[in-house]
């Protein structure tokens, strides 16, 4: 009998891959329906050393808010790093021995962080992103082809700008998509994001988790993040 079961089940299997629609252009580009990739949960590995610099930081924010945030701006959206200036309370070499520092940052996989990532179709226009182990929040999530949102427990996750982020950023250079759910609620503020997309050079795939809750008290009640890099699709080469 167990044979037979295990037989039905993976007739049932191949036949859903063989029935399973295409899949969406937005995560197909990333990712190819029914097929495991090979992906890994990681974590940002930075100096100790370079701590130093984001307290000098604060201190120099403090000190003139005012001059420091229109300063700041002046790095971009997402480069964590201003110009040098002598009101940042550091000499011209400590300002550079800290740029050296933060390009020494790296991402380390997590304890047991080894996962598998696979595209499958889980309803008529409905796609899950499914993740195991350490990755398992991503697959609670489902993707509404037709209303280019994701669907989960807390509400709707809406498209938000797309992400094209400078080597400079914290994740380095990538770029992909977003979507975001936001609850200002008298009881709970939840904050839920996901993004995916591909590292400048080509070589992983990203996919980005984050909850946050507050309770009306300010107090934190969940605060997730899951960064899982992940062997993408091939970029199709142009025809000449």
């Amino acid at each position: 009998m167990k044979f037979i079961t295990h037989l039905i089940t993976s007739f049932s299997l191949a036949t859903a891959c063989l029935t399973a629609g295409e899949p969406p252009t937005i995560l197909g580009q990333y990712l190819e329906a029914n097929k495991v990739a090979k992906g890994e949960v990681v974590q940002l590995d930075i100096p100790v050393e370079f701590l130093k610099f984001r307290e000098l930081l604060k201190q120099a924010e403090k000190a003139n808010p005012e001059w420091f945030k229109t300063f700041q701006e002046k790095a971009g959206k997402d480069n964590p790093i201003p110009p040098y200036d002598a009101k940042l309370g550091m000499t011209k070499t400590e300002y550079d021995k800290y740029v050296a520092l933060w390009e020494k940052r790296s991402y380390k996989r997590v304890e047991k962080g080894e996962v598998q990532v696979m595209l499958t179709e889980d309803d008529e226009d409905e796609w899950v992103i499914n993740v195991s182990g350490k990755g398992m929040p991503v697959s609670l999530l489902k993707y509404v082809a037709k209303k280019d949102q994701f669907k989960s427990s807390n509400g709707t996750l809406v498209r938000i700008e797309d992400i094209k982020s400078p080597k400079e950023s914290i994740y380095r250079e990538w770029s992909g998509q977003e979507w975001r759910y936001f609850n200002d609620g008298d009881l709970v503020k939840t904050k839920e994001n996901l993004a995916i997309g591909r590292t400048g050079d080509g070589r992983y795939g990203i996919l980005i988790y984050s909850l946050q809750e507050l309770s009306g008290e300010g107090q934190p009640l969940a605060d997730e993040l899951l960064m899982i890099r992940f062997v993408p699709k091939k970029l199709e080469t142009p025809k000449k």
